[in-house]
């Protein structure tokens, strides 16, 4: 894949750095600040003042870097569609020599034109106000606090009372004002600079100025993270939820403390009671909030899953052919069903858990070190043990799961051929065979299964150990210092409660890891499948505008072809065929001699490795022709006609995009001599037919797969006939119908009654891969060859098959 290469230094870097670089300089100050203030920073948030803390500026500089740093991203990725389009456009409408023209005024004159015509361009506008007024909404606010803070400096200088804020935190007022300044003078810039952001792309559009990317992207946490990218809204407003809910659970063992040390250390109960309150409101907030925050990432990880499925379904039905010829149907739809459901927490829910529980022990950690520093030490300590054992843990689950996942695939495999194939099973008693070769896959994924659970058992096992350790540690010395009246007892509940949430946060961090490690191993054949360049690819190549550009013929030039499953075996050699307009062509010959080959390249099913294939009087390369305009000019009966399990009308009108014709349906199944039979059922046709169409006979599905092909009306008709297998009514009912669709076509027989080859205008006798005879019925006989034996052959069985081919 081709991408367009950017600069690295450009406007959208410098704004995204500038905003995550403010948000990290006013934390750090703010941790430094309280330290050296002695105003620690849980006061700051308990006991905020407008005029005496900064804790507003601090959740405002995140708050804003995190807004400001999606809607820059948005806003170039944008920009950035907005102008490949433009230059799509320009190619169309304007045939310029670019390498010399992009830097001309007449060329970004027409980008401009182009620019404002998109409609696309609404939107981006609309991001570009909205990142100018959250800048403007920012700088106005710490204008306003600077303002009023200034003026009570003055004022207690005047006075010479005590200052309101410390000098430091002053400083970081008067820093967080200089970025903002400079935020919001880059967001009004922002017009000017992705303009010429969108002139850049499209002139290197023009210019074809690209890179190769890989498209074979190794499979890792980013790389599954960004699945969930068009929910990044649901997300967004989920993640706003989560920091809300976050926050309530960081407080509430603030005020647990605070209700335990007003209950001991004092008489009256109203402050006791005040504290009661509180807590009782922040459980409340923060349940609301976990709910919406659920419900959003629930919704988000549901429209992943339904859209990856139809991508990775997609996927597998443009492949090529050849690729169906290599891969089981029960592994394919296990890929769709099982993998695609791992994925699902994996890309929303786990995305929440981590972002929750990473943020539950920040917050935890600094609250813990604003009550007992010396207390917090100790904890601190088990952290690095605890997070090297995760990332080893997590590498050896993701090989786990994958192996996991493949096993599991093997054993839908022999489920799925055993259910579709079940009167084959029940007619040979193999019952029993299928459930062990089944019990024997689910025991190589039962196996692995056992493996994991070792793995999650003795990891969370450890886990557990180390944080009950490092809290009974943590409960003597607590005990010590409450004990030597160092800290209150309030406190010490308070630091309880936050070592247990640090240790549970970790616990869980842990499991959502080991998570993600087992989404990437089911993920690689998500993606394997999702990369996969078809050989031949679907709907592309020229449509020819003339109708009459193919007329049904078709020929065939020195050609030579192996199946890629089996390169060393030869095909067809050397074969040179002329199916010419409104002729019936029939195939002959030994079976493996390359009849249903042949049309298997007419179809383009595979490629010839030699020679070519053209089609219509204008010499048209098979190659070069869009293969679903192609495929509405040909139509195939196969010897063995597959139906699909729904309705006959729908199986009938099963090669029409356009609305149904009921009438043209049922014209077409008279002509196929099914409409005799299809009005005898109950629903007429409306009849659900079954899965492969079990529920007609054999003659009955052969009758409705002509119907179909004839109601696309091809310029040429590929017909395996097949009678051979029918009784002989239905055998005379199909034949009739098989003549009646030949009639004032181009026809591609595979031969199988006397009768068709002596109506042919030509018969081809192939073996081997070659063509060792071709002529009439007539000339053909009166040579000693293949052709005469096969015919004296069928005479003397008195049989109506000349070769089961």
């Amino acid at each position: 894949m081709l991408q367009i290469k950017l600069p690295s230094l450009r406007y959208s870097n410098v704004f995204r750095f500038l905003v995550i670089f403010d948000m990290i300089i006013l934390t750090i100050m703010w941790i430094i600040g309280s330290s050296i203030d002695e105003k620690s920073e849980l006061n700051q948030i308990i006991k905020f003042h407008f005029t005496e803390s900064i804790f507003d500026i601090v959740f405002l500089s995140s708050f804003k870097a995190l807004i400001l740093f999606i809607l820059i991203s948005e806003i170039e990725s944008s920009c950035y569609k907005i102008a490949i389009n433009t230059a799509n456009q320009v190619k169309k409408s304007q045939s310029v020599d670019i390498s010399s023209s992009t830097n001309t005024d007449d060329t970004e004159s027409l980008i401009d034109t182009q620019q404002n015509s998109n409609g696309d361009n609404s939107v981006k506008k609309y991001l570009q106000a909205f990142t100018l007024v959250i800048s403007l909404v920012s700088f106005a606010f710490i204008l306003v606090k600077f303002g009023f803070v200034t003026n009570l400096f003055i004022n207690a200088k005047k006075n010479d009372d005590k200052y309101p804020m410390s000098i430091y935190f002053y400083a970081i007022l008067i820093t967080e004002m200089i970025f903002c300044f400079l935020e919001f003078l880059l967001s009004l810039l922002n017009w000017r600079f992705m303009r010429n952001f969108a002139k850049l792309v499209c002139s290197k559009a023009l210019a074809n100025e690209t890179e190769a990317i890989d498209d074979k992207k190794k499979v890792n946490i980013r790389r599954l993270i960004s699945l969930s990218y068009p929910e990044r809204y649901f997300i967004f407003s989920a993640f706003i939820m989560l920091i809300v809910s976050s926050f309530t659970n960081i407080v509430s063992p603030y005020f647990f403390g605070s209700v335990v040390d007003s209950a001991v250390n004092y008489t009256d109960l109203s402050k006791m009671n005040k504290y009661i309150f509180y807590l009782l409101g922040i459980y409340l907030i923060g349940s609301l909030a976990s709910g919406i925050r659920s419900w959003l990432f629930e919704v988000a990880g549901q429209r992943v899953v339904a859209r990856l499925r139809r991508q990775v379904f997609n996927a597998i039905i443009k492949s090529d052919i050849t690729f169906f010829d290599t891969s089981r149907t029960g592994e394919l739809t296990s890929r769709i069903s099982s993998d695609t459901q791992v994925l699902q927490s994996a890309v929303t829910t786990n995305i929440s858990m981590f972002a929750r529980y990473f943020l539950q022990i920040i917050g935890s950690i600094i609250f813990m070190f604003s009550l007992e520093p010396s207390l917090s030490g100790l904890l601190i300590g088990v952290i690095p043990i605890i997070s090297l054992l995760t990332v080893q843990y997590g590498r050896y689950l993701k090989k786990l799961k994958k192996k996991f996942q493949d096993e599991l695939a093997a054993s839908s495999v022999v489920a799925e051929e055993t259910i579709s194939s079940m009167r084959t099973v029940r007619s040979f008693a193999a019952e029993g065979k299928m459930s062990k070769e089944y019990e024997i896959n689910i025991g190589k994924s039962f196996d692995i299964g056992k493996k994991l659970a070792v793995a999650q058992g003795g990891f969370m096992g450890f886990v557990g150990m180390i944080s009950g350790g490092a809290l009974a540690l943590v409960l003597w010395y607590g005990g010590k210092l409450v004990h030597d009246k160092k800290i209150s007892t309030g406190i010490l509940a308070s630091f309880l409660m936050y070592t247990l949430q640090v240790a549970m946060a970790f616990a869980f961090l842990s499991s959502v890891y080991g998570d993600f490690m087992q989404a990437l191993g089911a993920s690689q054949r998500i993606f394997e499948l999702l990369d996969r360049d078809p050989l031949i690819k679907l709907n592309s190549g020229i449509i020819p505008a003339d109708e009459d550009s193919f007329d049904g013929s078709i020929e065939f030039e020195k050609v030579d072809f192996s199946y890629p499953t089996r390169p060393q075996s030869q095909v067809l050699s050397n074969v040179c065929l002329k199916i010419e307009k409104g002729k019936t062509i029939a195939l002959v010959g030994p079976s493996g001699g390359g009849k249903s080959t042949i049309f298997a390249l007419i179809e383009r099913f595979y490629d010839p490795l030699a020679g070519s294939i053209t089609l219509g009087p204008r010499n048209f390369d098979l190659k070069s022709i869009n293969t679903n305009w192609l495929h509405s000019k040909i139509a195939l009966v196969s010897q063995e006609p597959v139906l699909f399990g729904g309705t006959i009308k729908e199986n009938i009108s099963f090669g029409l995009n356009d609305e149904i014709d009921t009438e043209q349906i049922i014209e077409v199944s008279k002509l196929a001599n099914a409409h005799d039979f299809i009005i005898n059922f109950e629903k007429g046709y409306d009849t659900v037919v079954g899965e492969k169409g079990i529920r007609l006979s054999g003659g009955q599905k052969q009758r409705i797969a002509i119907a179909r092909a004839l109601l696309v009306n091809p310029k040429l008709l590929l017909l395996d006939e097949a009678t051979s297998a029918l009784d002989s009514e239905s055998e005379h009912l199909v034949q009739e119908a098989i003549e009646r669709a030949m009639k004032d076509r181009t026809v591609c027989v595979i031969a199988h009654r006397l009768s068709t080859v002596r109506n042919a205008d030509r018969v081809i006798v192939l073996e081997n891969g070659q063509i060792v005879e071709q002529g009439t019925h007539e000339e053909l006989c009166s040579i000693d060859g293949i052709y005469k034996r096969l015919v004296l052959k069928q005479l003397l069985s008195k049989e109506t098959v000349i070769n089961d081919s």
